[in-house]
C-alpha cells in the first residue's frame, strides 16, 4: 500500500474510533440513574422491578424524567459514597437515592427542587427501654449507620460519639439486621427507610424532633449540566402538582 492510501487509512479508522467513542458515553438513548439500592422505599430491588430488578420512589421519578426525554432509564447501582463522585465524572447522569441537598454536596455537584421531607430516626430492638431520645445513645451504646448516610454525620459530629460505638455499612438493610441479631443497640437512619426496614424485621422506630432536623431529598447532576436539571425540574413540578409524588409515597409504604 502507498504511503498516501496508510495515512488515509490510518486517519479514517482514527475516525471511526472517535465517533464510537463518542456514541458510547454518550448514550444518547438512555439516561443513567445512580442510586444505592438498599434505601427502602425509595429504592430497592425486587423480582419483579419498575425498571429490571430495581424499584421504589425514586426509580419512578427518574422513569418519568426519562420517559419526558424519550429515553430509556438505566440504574447504576453502587455504595452510596460514591455517588457524588460517579455524577462528577459523568458515569451517570443524575443520582436520585434519598440524597439530603446539603451545602457540603453542593459543592461538588448542583441538584435539582426538592421533591421530599424526611428526618432521622434510631431504630431499636422492640423491647428497648433504654433509649428513648437521641442523648441516650451516648450512654455506652453501639450504633449503626449507612456510610455517608446523614446519620453518620450526625452520630459523628452532631452527638460525638466515639469512633469504637459507631459501625459503619453500606446498606440499611445490614445494619438493621445487626440491631435484630442483637449486634447493635441502635441504628440512625433515614425516616421513611427506617420505618420501613423496623416494620419488615420486628423492631421499633424512635423519633426526637429535637435532635433530628428535616432535610430535603433532591436529585443530583453534574454541575453545569442546567439542561437535565430543568427538565428534572420540569417534571418534579408537575408531579408534585398532580399529587403523583404523594401517591407514589402511599404506595410504596404499604
Amino acid at each position: 500500500m502507498k504511503k498516501g492510501l496508510i495515512k488515509a487509512a490510518a486517519i479514517a479508522a482514527v475516525s471511526v474510533m472517535a465517533v464510537s467513542a463518542l456514541t458510547g458515553c454518550g448514550k444518547s438513548d438512555k439516561l443513567v440513574m445512580g442510586t444505592n439500592a438498599a434505601f427502602p422505599p425509595f429504592e430497592f430491588t425486587t423480582s419483579e422491578g419498575l425498571v429490571g430488578e430495581f424499584d421504589g420512589i425514586d426509580v419512578a421519578i427518574a422513569n418519568n424524567i426519562a420517559k419526558s426525554m424519550d429515553k430509556e432509564l438505566e440504574v447504576a447501582d453502587m455504595e452510596f459514597d460514591g455517588l457524588i463522585a460517579a455524577v462528577s465524572t459523568g458515569k451517570v447522569d443524575m443520582v436520585a437515592a434519598g440524597m439530603t441537598a446539603n451545602d457540603e454536596r453542593r459543592q461538588s455537584v448542583d441538584f435539582s427542587d426538592t421533591y421530599f421531607t424526611a428526618s432521622q430516626v434510631m431504630v431499636v430492638a422492640p423491647d428497648n427501654a433504654d433509649i428513648t431520645t437521641a442523648e441516650d445513645l451516648k450512654n455506652d451504646k453501639t450504633v449503626g449507620v449507612v456510610l455517608g448516610y446523614t446519620g453518620d454525620s450526625i452520630v459523628t459530629d452532631n452527638l460525638q460519639l466515639a469512633e469504637d460505638k459507631i459501625v459503619r455499612a453500606n446498606r440499611g438493610l445490614d445494619i438493621v439486621q445487626d440491631v435484630k441479631n442483637g449486634k447493635l443497640d441502635a441504628v440512625v437512619i433515614d425516616s421513611a427507610t427506617g420505618k420501613a426496614l423496623a416494620e419488615n424485621n420486628g423492631l421499633k422506630v424512635i423519633e426526637d424532633a429535637e435532635a433530628f432536623e428535616a432535610e430535603e431529598y433532591a436529585i443530583a447532576v453534574k454541575k453545569g449540566n442546567t439542561e437535565l436539571l430543568e427538565k428534572i425540574n420540569t417534571v418534579l413540578a408537575e408531579m408534585k402538582a398532580n399529587g403523583e409524588i404523594d401517591a407514589l409515597a402511599v404506595q410504596y409504604n404499604q
